[in-house]
């Protein structure tokens, strides 16, 4: 078994178990949705992670070249699927006895998920320079580049308006990339 096949296992299981958590709180929502009362931008976040996890495993294809694995780079490689994962357990809130205001939890919880969802932008920025797939100077980093500043925009404020700009910038920068440079598997000519 090549180093690649061997070690995507474990980026498959962290990237399922952050699936898990977001179609497990879904679920959870839905039962007691007489208790809950909705967020529209919450809702199009939960949605986005989940496009975010799918995105993020079809991209870890591009690094599947990559010879020389040391344990070094297989935690940095490790480090955004665990940062969606933990992204994903802070969107959802807890299903605590009384009324659920998801937009108060959205906005209690935005400067620390947004702050995590920065981060793990900029590592995506960084994933494939550092395995040395591609150069960093390259065309998409504009577009990833973009991602970092409107989450980091939403992670420094709690005004409405720049979060439902924010989510329209991901939303426009991942479509973006998907059609342009991932569209089919190992396709990655958008440089």
């Amino acid at each position: 078994m090549e180093g690649f096949s061997y070690l995507s296992v474990m980026v498959s299981m962290v990237l399922g178990l952050g699936l898990s958590q977001l179609f497990g709180g879904i679920g959870n929502l839905v039962q007691v949705r007489r208790r809950v009362k909705l967020y529209w931008l919450h809702s199009l976040w939960v949605l986005l992670l989940i496009v975010l996890h799918l995105h993020l495993w079809w991209s870890f294809w591009n690094i599947r070249g990559v010879v020389v694995w040391t344990y070094a780079t297989f935690v940095y490689v490790l480090i955004g699927p665990a940062a969606l994962v933990i992204a994903s357990h802070i969107i959802i809130p807890e299903l605590l006895e009384g009324r659920i205001v998801v937009e108060r939890h959205f906005f209690d919880t935005s400067p620390l998920f947004f702050g995590i969802l920065t981060a793990g932008a900029a590592w995506f920025m960084f994933l494939e320079p550092i395995m040395g797939v591609r150069s960093f100077f390259v065309p998409i980093r504009f577009l990833q580049a973009s991602g970092v500043v409107a989450f980091g925009c939403c992670a420094a404020s709690k005004n409405r308006r720049v979060h439902a700009v924010a989510i329209v910038v991901i939303v426009v920068a991942l479509m973006t990339g998907i059609t342009l440079a991932r569209f089919s598997l190992g396709q990655s000519d958008f440089r």
